[in-house]
């Protein structure tokens, strides 16, 4: 008689796995990583579509509006978002095709190459090469360490042959058993998995002008996408018009600055970087731009412009609708938020 209140579980078939059975208001997400089968995730909070997926068959209820990450013609071929999809009968879904999905690859924290105060450049030297494209990023553990494994992305460009040299600039996020991990002493020389690569964020052919934004450790694409530009000699990459602002609270959070200038005195197309810091001391000698890097989106920007935007969700929740405010449409913004929950 109390079979009416029992707490329905359901199946979930993902691409040719054999079937998993779900938790009570498990998400598709949480099910594939508990049966340990190779979901591509980052944020796992709904801000970044790293784990879209395609529900084949089947009802979810979906615990945000997916309409803010997804386009028009995504949510038309029934792509999902794993992390806040939750099934309500059996369901099957497919991954999106990436054959750079499946690399696992195992090295050695070679080098860990302070960049600010709390951010830092970690390099890896793999065992065997791994391949993929600039922008992407790919899921860090450490071997032998009980961490649970963070996404970090590529902080340069690889050779289209791969490349077992790896960089992430990683920042100590309090109470980030990882984060802190990677840039710690002990660290230094211990063996990591590096399983990637995963995301769509990369750089679009196109000839129309960018507009990239940066806050925090998420200058790492953007770093990666313009290295792969200038790398490839891509007349309708490297000849784009390019607006880069770098937001940081103060001058001590500003990295990597003369590595952006030397990219700017490469390109060969118009390059405009502005650093711009929302809270620097008044009084000090700083003679930049003070606010958000939202406050240099103005009239001027392009209505034909693309955007890439990586950093902190504020930011790119702000970016995303000063940029549609100009008349620029959500398919032509590409980023990835920088959740200190993926960290």
């Amino acid at each position: 008689m109390f079979r009416f209140f029992e707490k329905k579980q359901f199946h979930l078939t993902i691409d040719d796995n054999p079937p998993i059975q779900l938790a009570h208001k498990e998400t598709v997400l949480n099910g594939a990583v508990r049966s340990n089968i190779n979901f591509p995730h980052s944020c796992k909070v709904g801000g970044c579509a790293a784990c879209k997926c395609k529900l084949v068959s089947g009802k979810v209820k979906e615990l945000t509006d997916k309409s803010y990450l997804l386009s028009k013609e995504e949510m038309d071929q029934n792509l999902i978002l794993g992390c806040q999809s939750i099934p309500k009968s059996d369901v099957v879904v497919e991954l999106l095709s990436n054959p750079l999905q499946q690399q696992k690859r195992t090295g050695r924290i070679t080098e860990q190459r302070p960049l600010t105060h709390d951010i830092a450049e970690v390099i890896i030297e793999l065992d065997e090469s791994i391949h993929y494209i600039p922008g992407q990023f790919a899921q860090l553990s450490g071997t032998h360490e009980p961490h649970p494994e963070r996404s970090y992305s590529f902080a340069h460009a690889n050779s289209l042959n791969g490349t077992t040299t790896v960089a992430f600039f990683v920042r100590a996020v309090p109470n980030g058993k990882m984060s802190n991990w990677l840039l710690s002493k002990d660290a230094l020389g211990s063996s990591v998995n590096v399983n990637g690569s995963f995301g769509d964020f990369y750089l679009r052919e196109s000839e129309n002008p960018m507009v990239c934004i940066a806050g925090g450790s998420g200058l790492a694409p953007i770093i990666s996408i313009l290295e792969h530009a200038l790398a490839h000699n891509n007349p309708q990459l490297a000849t784009r018009d390019v607006l880069l602002l770098l937001g940081a609270r103060s001058q001590k959070d500003l990295y990597y600055t003369k590595e952006i200038e030397n990219i700017k005195s490469q390109w060969r197309g118009n390059f405009t970087f502005h650093a711009v810091l929302s809270d620097e001391p008044e009084n000090s000698d700083w003679k930049g731009h003070r606010g958000f890097v939202t406050d240099l989106l103005n009239e001027n920007i392009s209505a034909n412009a693309e955007g890439y935007f990586c950093g902190p969700p504020p930011m790119i929740d702000a970016a995303i609708e000063k940029m549609q405010t100009r008349g620029i449409p959500l398919e032509k913004l590409f980023f990835d938020k920088f959740s200190d929950q993926s960290r």
